[in-house]
């Protein structure tokens, strides 16, 4: 048998070794090429493939429905929202505290509660506040321009605001202009580009330029702001993934008779990296992020520097979620060395949502804080659902303040809500515990601290109805009843906007062409609005504030207008500081994909 394979492989190396010898004698087929064709001059594919995308930075649910208000491009675009405070203000209760005109400062309050009713998250990490004002974020110095997607949790007493940048998804090339002007000189330009190659490389650049000359005499002063932001990534499957992003902002606004001048520089870069089980976006995955922000420039501060770390673990399922979360700061910077969260949500079949979170902070100087969250929401029949809410808290509000020990707070909500395809009505209502805010907004400089909030009972009430095809009315009221008050929450505090929206020239493709006119009003009765600096009660006095906004849209083009405190309205949204009437911008944006 050996001798017989041996044979065998010798005849084929024989066979092989004539069958690579060259036949001299054959001539030349001047047949095999034709002398008529031309180069194939048919590129490579160039049909746009859809490319895996990092994880959405939000909880992952399920929540009761309700519970979770999430804005989309489309609402940046086809709204009046210029800054995230005016995104914001859609949510029933929230009062922006607006000191002027654009560039000024529009600090969220929210229930009474200080800086501690708005928390921020940049795709995933805490955006905390640095440089003057340590206490409170002021949600309009935070651009819009890298941004795809806001999702808003709405608590008993807090807001949890998540921000999701840009993930292009599609290799076609994507970029967006756009330009906008004026009263007082204000000018907007931006600029926007993201690119995803077949690798799953990616790059994303972003820049925003903002200025006015402010008005004289005023509380709206000049103001100028930059913002960059660029991202790289490499997700080469829904499996696995690194990106890196820098934000870089940097805002000057000038001095008035009633603000102080302010110049701050802030950059805030992340990375993060990710690897997932499967490719649905199911079970086990676990994601690594590593964070700076440093801030300079502010004349009344020195410069800081913050680190901040974070390891996640989750387990997806279809109608549940499971997550533990690591984080650790740096504790001069950050005041907070170490933090673990565990979140968890079920939807049963019978219609139950079950979710809920726990958190557990080491803060420095031997100080910790806790807190802990459970949502039941049950849908019925006929559109029908309920939920409630309940809220433990003992935890700080301002960390880097020493004097900061903390409070306990028990805070519940409940809502019956109706949905149909045409309308949807919510009612709801909520028990506030007492709790004494700390500081004030450093960009109001017309008083000094916040009152306490006592024990509290609000109602709310939000719908839309669809009147007419293309005809919507839509809004919110917020009714704390109490005894005394709480500032920048006033009773009897209602948005209503009218709005025509379609798209009914057919002369252009189906969805090409988009018409949207808006009539809003925002309103509300006497309220206080902190102390000053001699301890008085400032009075808040009951106002109303109307604004129009019309665009119009063809293919990729966005025209706007939009006009603040008609002339028929008065009033002011700080004590102290003034809002002009009729101010207006406008502008168009473009958006190609190629």
């Amino acid at each position: 048998m050996i001798r017989g394979l041996l044979g065998a492989a010798a005849l084929l190396a024989v066979a092989a070794g004539a069958a690579a010898q060259v036949d001299t004698t054959a001539r030349h087929d001047s047949t095999t090429r034709d002398s008529t064709a031309h180069r194939d001059s048919t590129g490579r594919d160039s049909t746009p493939a859809y490319l895996a995308v990092f994880p959405e930075p939000i909880p992952v649910g399920p929540e009761p429905r309700g519970l979770r208000y999430s804005f989309t491009v489309d609402s940046f675009v086809l709204s009046n929202v210029q800054t995230l405070s005016d995104l914001l203000a859609h949510v029933p209760g929230v009062y922006v505290a607006r000191g002027g005109v654009y560039g000024a400062a529009e600090p969220v309050l929210y229930a009474g509660r200080g800086a501690a009713g708005l928390e921020l998250y940049w795709d995933g990490i805490p955006y905390l506040p640095l440089g003057r004002d340590s206490v409170f974020l002021d949600p309009a110095r935070v651009s819009l321009a890298p941004l795809e997607r806001v999702d808003v949790l709405v608590l008993p007493a807090s807001l949890r605001v998540y921000l999701v940048t840009a993930r292009q998804r599609s290799t076609a090339t994507a970029s967006q202009v756009g330009i906008a002007t004026g009263e007082v000189h204000t000018a907007n330009y931006r600029g926007t580009y993201l690119r995803r190659w077949r690798s799953g490389i990616g790059l994303s650049l972003g820049a925003d330029y903002n200025n006015n000359d402010g008005i004289a005499s005023s509380s709206s002063a000049p103001f100028n702001s930059v913002d960059l932001w660029l991202k790289a990534e490499y997700v080469p499957s829904p499996r696995v993934g690194a990106s890196y992003q820098i934000l870089s902002s940097s805002w000057h606004r000038s001095a008035s008779p009633v603000t102080g001048n302010w110049h701050l520089e802030r950059r805030d870069g992340i990375v993060r990296v990710f690897a997932a089980a499967r490719e649905d976006g199911l079970g086990l995955r676990a994601q690594a992020t590593f964070a700076t922000t440093s801030t300079a420039q502010d004349s009344a501060v020195p410069d800081r520097s913050i680190k901040q770390g974070a390891l996640e673990v989750s387990d997806e399922w279809a109608r549940a979620h499971l997550g533990l979360a690591l984080r650790t700061a740096d504790a001069s910077g950050a005041a907070r060395p170490w933090q673990i969260e565990g979140t968890g949500a079920w939807s049963t079949i019978a219609g139950l949502t079950l979710a809920g979170d726990a958190r557990h902070t080491r803060y420095s100087l031997g100080r910790s804080g806790n807190r802990a969250r459970l949502a039941v929401g049950w849908g019925l029949a006929a559109g029908f659902s309920l939920r409630g809410t309940l809220v433990w808290t003992h935890d700080l509000q301002a960390p880097l303040l020493a004097g900061d020990g903390g409070q306990r707070t028990v805070d519940a909500a409940g809502a019956v809500r109706w949905d149909r395809g045409w309308a949807s009505l919510e009612l709801g209502t909520a028990i506030q515990d007492t709790f004494a805010p700390l500081g004030y907004p450093a960009g109001l400089r017309a008083s000094s601290s916040l009152t306490p909030t006592p024990h509290t009972r609000y109602v709310t009430v939000a719908g839309a109805v669809q009147v007419l095809p293309g005809l919507s009315v839509s809004g919110w009221y917020f009714d704390p009843q109490r005894v005394g008050g709480t500032d920048f929450e006033p009773p009897y505090h209602a948005r209503v906007s009218l709005t025509f929206y379609s798209k009914f020239w057919r002369v252009y493709r189906s969805g090409v062409f988009a018409l949207r006119g808006e009539l809003a009003m925002d309103s509300w009765s006497r309220g206080t609005a902190g102390r000053d600096s001699s301890g008085a009660l400032r009075v808040l006095p009951g106002a109303s504030f109307g604004e129009t906004n019309v665009e119009l849209r063809i293919a990729g083009v966005t025209i706007f207008w939009i006009q603040r405190n008609l002339r028929f309205f008065s009033g002011s949204y700080v004590p102290g500081l003034d809002y002009p009437r009729r101010f207006q911008f406008y502008g168009v944006r473009w958006l190609f994909t190629n």
